[in-house]
Order: C-alpha cells, then sequence, then structure tokens
C-alpha cells in the first residue's frame, strides 16, 4: 500500500496544484477530471453554534455550523486521532432539492396557502464535483479518527460503487470491513427493473484494532434455525451451544429495518432523517460508553440523539442552519424527557 503523508495544518493555506496521477501496481485509485491532492489545509476558527448537556469532566458536547471542511480543519488542532466513531449521511447525489415544509399559522401569503416549503439543501452535483468533494473531507475524517477508531459511511447505488473505491484509497482496502445492506419497504412505482429498495453503509477502521461489541448487536433466532438446532441445545451439546448463543446471533450485513414515512413518530419533518433503531446498532457495535462520535453531515441529529442516550459524547456540524435548529430542539425535548425519567425514577424508588 502507498505510503501517505500526515495532513498538515497551516495558518496561511499552502497553493496545491493538480497532479497527473502515478498509479501503484495492487493500490486503487478513481481518478476524475480536476482531481486535486488535498496535503494541507488552512486552520479556520469555525462558529461553535451550540453546546449540548452539562460539562463532564471537561467535556461539553458540540454542534458546529458552517462547512464541514472548515469545521473539520478547525477540530484537527485539538482532535486529530481522538474520534472513536465517525458516522456520515452526504448528499447522494441524488439530483434532487431537499425541501421542508412549513406551516404558517395566522399570516397570509401571496398565493393564499397557509404552508410553504423552505429549502433544506440541493443535491446536485457534476460527478467531478462530487468526488473531489468527498475526498477532500474523508482526507480529513481519516486524520481526526483515532488509531483503533471506526468510519461508517451511508449511502446509496446512486454513488456507491465510487464511493467505496473512494474509501480503499483514503482509507486502505485492507480496512474494509463490511458493505451492509440496509433494506426497507416503501410503495415502487418501478416497471422496467427491480424496485430499489435498500441503502449502504460502507464500515471502514483505521487500523487493524478496533471496537466490535458482538454481544451488543445480536438479534433472535429464527423459529427455523432454533428447530434446526433445538434438540441439540435442550440435550446440552456444547457445541450446539456455542452455536446458539443465548442472546441470538449477530446480525449479518443486511439490516431489514423500516425506513421513516410520514406517519413515523420519530419523524421532524426534515427530509433525509434515518431511524433511531438504524443509528442505534451502529453506535452500540462500533463504539463504547463516553467514547467520542462525529457525525457532520448531522441533518436532523438522529446520531447527536442516540450518542446521548447510550452515553457517548459527541461532535456534530451541519452547513445547512436549519439542521443545526432542528438538532438543538430534538436535543433539548431529549434532554427533558431524560429529566422527566430520572425524576419518576427516584420519586418511585429506583435505583442507577
Amino acid at each position: 500500500m502507498a505510503e501517505q503523508t500526515k495532513l498538515n495544518v497551516s495558518e496561511p493555506v499552502e497553493a496545491v496544484e493538480t497532479y497527473e496521477f502515478d498509479p501503484i501496481q495492487g493500490y486503487p485509485m478513481l481518478n476524475w477530471k480536476g482531481k486535486r491532492p488535498f496535503r494541507s489545509t488552512q486552520y479556520y476558527p469555525a462558529q461553535l453554534k451550540e453546546t449540548y448537556g452539562e460539562e463532564v469532566e471537561d467535556w461539553t458536547n458540540k454542534i458546529y455550523w458552517g462547512d464541514n471542511l472548515q469545521v473539520m480543519s478547525h477540530l484537527l488542532k485539538t482532535y486529530r486521532g481522538k474520534i472513536d466513531l465517525i458516522y456520515i449521511d452526504p448528499p447522494f447525489d441524488s439530483k434532487a432539492d431537499y425541501k421542508k415544509r412549513i406551516a404558517l399559522k395566522g399570516k397570509k401569503v401571496e398565493n393564499d396557502r397557509t404552508a410553504f416549503e423552505e429549502k433544506q439543501y440541493t443535491d446536485i452535483w457534476t460527478n467531478d464535483e462530487y468526488l473531489q468533494f468527498m475526498y477532500e473531507r474523508l482526507i480529513l475524517m481519516k486524520e481526526l479518527l483515532a488509531d483503533n477508531g471506526s468510519i461508517y459511511l451511508h449511502c446509496d447505488p446512486t454513488m456507491g460503487h465510487y464511493l467505496r473505491v473512494l474509501m480503499d484509497e483514503v482509507f486502505g482496502e485492507d480496512k474494509f470491513r463490511n458493505e451492509i445492506a440496509w433494506c426497507y419497504k416503501s410503495m415502487s412505482q418501478a416497471t422496467q427493473w427491480f424496485p430499489r429498495k435498500h441503502d449502504v453503509l460502507l464500515f471502514y477502521t483505521k487500523s487493524d484494532r478496533w471496537t466490535f461489541n458482538a454481544d451488543d448487536v445480536r438479534v433472535p433466532f429464527s423459529k427455523e434455525s432454533l428447530g434446526r438446532h433445538g434438540s441439540s441445545w435442550r440435550s446440552g451439546n456444547e457445541e450446539e451451544r456455542a452455536a446458539i448463543h443465548a442472546r441470538g446471533k449477530v446480525v449479518e450485513d443486511w439490516w431489514d429495518m423500516p425506513m421513516l414515512n410520514s406517519m413515523s413518530e420519530e419523524r421532524l419533518g426534515y427530509p433525509t432523517q434515518k431511524p433511531i433503531v438504524l443509528l442505534e446498532r451502529i453506535i452500540k457495535a462500533s463504539s463504547n460508553p463516553g467514547d467520542l462520535v462525529f457525525d457532520c453531515f448531522m441533518g436532523s441529529g438522529t446520531t447527536q440523539a442516540v450518542a446521548v442516550k447510550l452515553g457517548r459524547r459527541f461532535i456534530g456540524a451541519d452547513i445547512n442552519l436549519g439542521a443545526v435548529e432542528t438538532t438543538t430542539k430534538r436535543l433539548t425535548h431529549l434532554s427533558a424527557e431524560i429529566r422527566e425519567s430520572d425524576t419518576y425514577r427516584l420519586s418511585s424508588g429506583g435505583g442507577g
């Protein structure tokens, strides 16, 4: 594998020119028009928009508002090699404008409607722009990731094949752990191909040692599996007991989880919101209580909310102010729920 130069943080940014690639045999590289190396970055005083929760051992959870390239350049000075888990749900190049429907109470607008659509962000790119955009950000994420850290990149079939090659190039093909299919059901009008009903999670690690809590992501065995092994289990066959763990099996690399629809109680009105159960599985599997979780395409704040529930620290960032506002409101409500739950537990004599 090619030796990778450590990214430098400098006060004035160094001028870097496009160079011709000289591929190394056996080392995967993705090329595109205008590909530029990213070997140094300028330190930016990123805008810390919100902090969440009480300070614990000199730590307060943080939310930044701004371009995540600038936010990560800012974070490098303090958090290089200190983030335990990164989850990102970046733009998919879906060729769509994502909008949020806003109600207007007691107000009248020119078209006499009581609601309008606020654009959250545009997901329309040229292929070359998109790949350069992701390339630069993945390099910074690798710098921020701890030596035993993991990263999950959420994508779909639109760009997933390019992003896997890009992840191989940045993190190393030997650091690939899983390509996970998140499968879901919804209405489809497709008649000329099979309905596209899965997203992809690309799971890579920084090194050859990483956190993976297998027992925290077990699921029940199917009735068919229990039927095949049930007699051996009851008879005390130790080999079979090892095969049939009392807490179920470690979930495979395809996850059958419903996506959020308009009737979901979790729905916050953010167009790309992901379900809590999806982030719970990732955070439980690849981090421990007290670990630092980072999501710089924060969206509705599902990563941050789940991190709080599971006792992890977090840093979040998003260029969209609407995402920051949605996340902040969500965390405020979550904090109130936690306080109410704690109060009830104490008043009813519950412990710990």
